[in-house]
């Protein structure tokens, strides 16, 4: 995989998002680590990476078309053996939740695509022929060899590969929290027309990323209908929510029409789809009216009209253009208590999970450091009943399952691994280290990889806290806390997130206020962070606090 990192324009935290499929391994293979892109250009331009040279071409002519033809195009004016990584015309617009291209592959979430468009350059082309080196390339063959033979031999992955993410819908919906009708319930009654099954009837081949055995992905195409011809890699288990549960609707085929727009426009689809979901509330409730959505009858299971406001939205026009603003924005500016329905954590729309019903994912919803994302901590055993077996409305010991899990998880980002072997019982944080510690020779265990993950999740803490965030700011929507869950296997239930905040906070080795603690950071190499980030954050808070 390669990551992007940069400030996330939707929610100002720091945002770090990343995508499989060819692109990163071809970067690599061009001779880069790392690609640092400062400044602005006066006018719209690609960046050519080939094959150790440099160049910039001019891109006027590539600006507002979509990302679908902008990779065709580049294709046959640059040669084969390209991977490109681009925007579509909506992050053009500057839309904060728009996302980078690749294939169909996208860096979805955060606004990766309006930090690009920001700078006036709509692509990334790589080719690269270079071999990478390793350290110790035997030791590296002997653990990809172990690793290859849990594949073949686990009836987990075997299963994983053949339906990839839409299988985990039925264990999501069976527990209560597949988040329905914009988060009102958390079991919707059409799940069994958009799953796993329903899926594969509408799957014409397999597809894979980098010489990846698992081969997971799947091309679906829509045959018959009024969304006849739509076509797109997925749809994956958190578009099958945003545009099916989310919104109400067991239409299948709209929910693929509705990834291709995405994908051809550059839009985030956990995000567009959480802020349609919340606009088919406001309707539903009076707060927006007919006449504000143009004539739109906008209420949930209406996939015509889902599909309507998310080509609003990717233009610009109505009421698009205020939900193109981001669910917190659209909220404010909406007005008549909006913001009770907008879905979202620091600014970032929340994915798939009702935490209600799985009180690990409060806590991590609520401390990531992106906003309302479920990657980078997300508990599986409790949402898809994992091993070993954990009491998901437990309340006990959830701080430190969250964090292992967070730092976990933020290893395998940082060194571009995908995190669905480890989900699914094809490898272990044991495996990583000897990956790691054979490709670049610096030796490190199981438990100092993750120390390393532990270090880099506290200094994007650090960040944020610089940025203006605390301990306020680690909250979730106002329905979590106070309204209990009305039906289902989860009913009952609310996020205790006082409770659970306090005792991750304590496992983290932060104070109250959600700080690293001075011997926390001198445990992780990171006191010289310590005076910098308090300072800053200090003289903004008394300046008026987060802009």
């Amino acid at each position: 995989k390669y990551c992007v990192v940069t400030k996330s324009p939707l929610s100002g935290t720091i945002l770090m998002s990343l995508a499989g499929g060819f692109f990163g391994c071809e970067l690599r293979r061009a001779g880069y680590d790392v690609l640092i892109i400062e400044g602005k250009s006066e006018r719209p331009v690609y960046l050519l990476l080939d094959k150790g040279e440099v160049q910039i071409g001019k891109a006027e002519y590539l600006w507002g078309m979509p990302t679908d033809e902008t990779q065709r195009y580049l294709k046959e004016r640059l040669g084969e053996g390209v991977r490109i990584a681009c925007i579509g015309p909506t992050a053009e617009r500057l839309v904060p939740f728009t996302s980078i291209i690749s294939d169909k592959r996208a860096v979805g979430r955060g606004g990766a695509g309006a930090v690009m468009a920001s700078k006036n350059l709509k692509a990334i082309v790589v080719r690269g022929k270079k071999e990478v080196g390793v350290a110790d390339s035997k030791g590296l063959h002997k653990t990809v060899s172990a690793i290859r033979k849990k594949y073949r031999e686990s009836d987990r992955i075997k299963r994983f590969g053949k339906y990839c993410t839409p299988r985990v819908l039925d264990f999501v919906n069976e527990r209560g929290i597949f988040p329905t009708r914009n988060y009102q319930s958390g079991v919707f009654e059409g799940a069994n027309r958009i799953n796993a099954e329903a899926h594969q009837k509408l799957v014409v081949r397999k597809l894979t990323c980098y010489k990846c055995p698992v081969v997971c992905s799947n091309l679906a195409v829509v045959r018959e209908g009024p969304y006849r011809g739509a076509v797109t890699e997925g749809p994956e288990y958190q578009t099958l929510w945003s545009f099916g549960g989310q919104c109400g609707n067991d239409c299948l085929e709209a929910i693929i029409a509705a990834d291709e727009i995405c994908d051809k426009f550059g839009v985030d689809t956990i995000s567009a789809g959480n802020i349609i979901g919340f606009a088919m509330e406001c309707y539903e409730r009076g707060i927006i009216t007919r006449e504000d959505t143009g004539g739109i009858d906008l209420r949930f299971g209406n996939h015509q009209a889902m599909i309507q406001m998310l080509r609003n939205i990717a233009v610009g026009e109505g009421l698009g253009d205020v939900l193109a603003k981001g669910v917190r924005r659209a909220a404010e500016i909406i007005g008549k208590d909006a913001e009770r329905y907008a879905m979202q954590v620091k600014g970032l729309e929340m994915a798939g999970y009702d935490p209600r019903g799985a009180k690990g994912m409060g806590i991590s919803f609520a401390t990531s450091p992106r906003g309302g994302c479920h990657e980078r901590g997300l508990v599986t055993r409790e949402t898809f009943g994992s091993l070993p077996p954990i009491d998901r409305f437990s309340l006990e010991g959830k701080g430190k399952v969250v964090m292992e899990v967070q730092d976990e998880m933020t290893v395998l980002d940082s060194l571009g691994i995908c995190v669905f072997p480890l989900h699914n019982g094809g490898m272990d944080i044991f495996d990583v280290s000897e990956l790691f510690s054979s490709a670049t020779g610096i030796k490190l265990d199981g438990d100092q990889v993750m120390k390393a993950g532990e270090r880099i999740w506290n200094v994007e803490r650090m960040f944020n806290l610089r940025e203006g965030f605390g301990r306020k700011d680690d909250t979730l929507p106002e329905r979590f806390l106070k309204e209990p869950m009305p039906e289902g296997p989860s009913k009952g239930n609310v996020v205790e997130l006082d409770q659970l905040l306090a005792d991750y906070y304590s496992e983290r080795g932060w104070d109250k206020e959600g700080k690293p603690v001075p011997g926390k950071l001198e445990e992780l190499g990171l006191q010289g962070l310590f005076g910098r980030s308090f300072a800053y954050s200090k003289n903004l808070m008394r300046q008026g606090g987060r802009k």
